[in-house]
């Protein structure tokens, strides 16, 4: 196994962590602010659907069609909540990200991976962009999204690379602390709530 599938073998997993992580978050936050769970389950399907569409991607299975109904379903689940909008830093990113599929050497193939990416993107930036998030994971979390850009930019380039692999885990491993840290606060604002 060469070095940027055992990255990924393990990064893939941190994924899967953080998606589980965001939902939970979202149903208290959800909870909190519409005393009820309205959309978060859509947060979770998507990111499960993308996932399971890059995975079986890579595996050889036509299923890129997974990994654009993924993101979308993410996105509608976050602008349905009112919990985050569009930003035009968000758009920045995705546009950026999107420059960077002609640089590539399989425009093709790499346009059904920016899908994945893209997913994983508006994840960061639910954390980020949220009004009551804790100001520092806030900031990391937009560190791991600009992260994450520069990944796809240099994986576009210099594909499979060292700086490209580290970029994607360094993204990763600062999402998903800006998520445990985000942790406390919501579950102090869900358990005053049920305390009035």
């Amino acid at each position: 196994m060469d070095s940027y599938s055992l990255v990924m073998s393990v990064d893939g997993p941190l994924v899967l962590v953080g998606v589980f992580l965001t939902w939970h978050l979202t149903r208290l936050v959800e909870r909190n602010r519409l005393g009820r769970e309205k959309l978060s389950w859509l947060i979770l399907a998507g990111g499960l659907i993308t996932a399971f569409g890059f995975t079986g991607y890579l595996a050889g299975f036509n299923l890129g069609v997974l990994v654009i109904i993924g993101p979308a379903i993410i996105a509608y689940a976050l602008s349905m909540s009112g919990l985050v909008g569009a930003k035009l830093e968000m758009l920045v990113q995705i546009g950026l990200m999107v420059l960077s599929i002609p640089i590539s050497e399989e425009p093709k193939t790499y346009t059904i991976l920016m899908f994945s990416d893209v997913s994983l993107l508006l994840l960061m930036d639910a954390v980020a962009f949220y009004s009551n998030s804790p100001k520092k994971p806030a900031s990391m979390a937009r560190l791991s999204a600009w992260l994450l850009v520069a990944f796809t930019v240099v994986n576009a380039i210099y594909y499979r690379s060292l700086p490209a692999l580290l970029l994607y885990t360094a993204s990763v491993s600062l999402w998903i602390t800006a998520l445990l840290l985000s942790y406390p606060s919501a579950k102090v604002l869900n358990s005053a709530q049920e305390g009035l």
